[in-house]
């Protein structure tokens, strides 16, 4: 080795050494141990999203800032565009070349910052390395990638705000949407990833923190029906329908420094913390009751027998809903135990439902506008409901709806109205109930918001047992002058 070094210069000699290491930093950055000049080493909740493409074809990665969802998310898809994969790979493979969408929200978010993650910028190497790159096609967004197997991917970059129309036509492997999609634009991104060669899928990948509260986007990851009637929540990283979410906090994230993590925090606005640092849905502004589930979802409780009852409820040709609310007078605690939403049966078939939760017996609360309506458009059906054994109830207090909103929402704020869990649906318009931009509620995924103020504002005040010796109240046959129920 000695006599043939000897053979070369000095300067020969160090130039090939920076040559040598040029060559491996190359191979470590086209091999996906480096990226950016840092090695690259994927943390545990990096690996379990990779290892969901074995078992979903639409897989969200839900995480807090600064986790690295858009870095964890492009460098899978940039794993299968070359179809060159890191020794530690634990995912799916595919073995051919790929057609790929890449979309922000905007075209300048697209071009500014998503591009650099897969092409890089005048800063720095993006996952894709540039010997890779045999074309780009500026005018098309389009750029042409080397595989492996000596065919060639393509990379088309989008954004959001091109509408849904762009996203006609064409069938794509993979669509990495960069936070959250409008939902019409997702729906035409996953009919673009319909089984598009024999022996494996496509995929749609999203990345993002979720800042718009709980939409009908995050819904679809997040809920699974069973049956007509039954939504039950999806915990992070279970399958259902091929659809998987990984949920990532700063918690999992070993790279930010403890007291980067808390600085974080007090920056954050109460309604974005649970969003921007846990990947918990945020509040949003617009939302009529913004208090954070934690400090009002709670896991079900057994619910004394000495503890008067009442619901609400909400009448509707497409849905008619129930809130069953139990009362703990010693601490003056509401309970929202019990919940019901059906809708296109008759007033029979409803009522046969919610008498076996109850509400033969128990008072209940309902829409007064029900008086006056007709069955067609679903309401004054309330003597057919007094027909069918439900004859316990009430009109719900008349004035205003945000009246009833603020009685609601100063129960929660101090503590003395919790929903127990199960309450999926309940919940499910709990995230979604909000004003416009007018400050007026918004219409629609309401009912068992409705049906809750009527429970809470009316019903409380006359709940009662069922054992009647138990009963503190009971439903007056008249009202005195003042419109008022008598106590009993």
């Amino acid at each position: 080795m000695i006599d043939m070094l000897q053979k070369f210069s000095p300067e020969e000699i160090l130039n090939s050494l920076a040559e040598a290491k040029e060559y491996q930093k190359t191979q470590d950055h086209i091999h996906f141990r480096m990226y950016d000049g840092k090695p690259f080493k994927p943390n545990q909740k990096q690996l379990d999203y990779f290892e969901t493409g074995l078992h979903a074809r639409e897989r969200a990665l839900i995480a807090a800032n600064r986790f690295g969802k858009t870095l964890s998310v492009s460098m899978e898809v940039c794993a299968h565009l070359t179809g060159i994969y890191p020794d530690w790979w634990n995912g799916y493979r595919y073995d051919r070349p790929l057609n790929v969408w890449v979309a922000g929200v905007s075209n300048k978010e697209t071009n500014q910052n998503l591009k650099a993650y897969y092409v890089g910028d005048v800063n720095k190497i993006g996952w894709i390395h540039p010997s890779l790159i045999l074309d780009h096609k500026p005018l098309e967004n389009l750029y042409l990638i080397r595989h492996i197997s000596g065919g060639i991917s393509k990379l088309r970059f989008k954004s959001f705000e091109q509408g849904r129309e762009a996203w006609q036509a064409e069938k794509v492997d993979i669509v990495h949407p960069d936070e959250e999609m409008p939902y019409d634009i997702y729906s035409e991104a996953l009919t673009r990833t319909a089984i598009t060669a024999e022996g494996d899928h496509g995929m749609i990948m999203p990345s993002l923190t979720p800042l718009k509260g709980m939409t009908l986007f995050l819904l679809h990851f997040m809920q699974r029906e069973e049956g007509d009637e039954e939504v039950k929540n999806v915990a992070s990283g279970e399958v259902h329908n091929s659809i998987v979410y990984v949920s990532a906090t700063h918690d999992d994230a070993p790279h930010i420094p403890q007291e980067e993590k808390e600085r974080l925090l007090k920056s954050y606005s109460p309604h974005e913390r649970e969003a921007r640092t846990k990947g918990v849905p945020s509040l949003g502004s617009g939302l009529i009751y913004p208090i954070p589930e934690s400090q009002i979802v709670i896991s079900p409780i057994k619910i004394e027998d000495h503890w008067p009852r009442c619901f609400g409820m909400d009448f509707g040709w497409h849905n008619t809903a129930a809130i069953f609310i139990a009362l703990d007078q010693d601490n003056d605690v509401a309970y929202a135990y019990g919940e019901y939403l059906a809708g296109h049966l008759t007033p029979q078939h409803h009522a046969y439902h919610l008498i076996k939760q109850g509400a033969d017996w128990m008072p209940g609360a309902y829409d007064h506008a029900g008086e006056s309506a007709t069955q067609d458009d679903g309401g004054n059906v309330v003597e057919l409901y007094q027909q069918a054994g439900i004859r316990n109830w009430v009109p719900a207090d008349k004035r205003s709806v945000n009246k009833g909103i603020y009685t609601v929402l100063q129960r929660m704020e101090t503590g003395k109205l919790k929903i127990f869990s199960t309450l999926t649906k309940t919940l499910t318009e709990y995230r979604m109930y909000a004003r416009d931009d007018n400050g007026k509620v918004k219409k629609g995924n309401d009912h068992l918001m409705d049906a809750m103020r009527y429970g809470v504002v009316t019903g409380l005040p006359i709940a009662r047992v069922k054992t009647s010796t138990l009963n503190k109240f009971r439903i007056p046959t008249h009202q005195d002058s003042g419109g008022g129920w008598m106590r009993v």
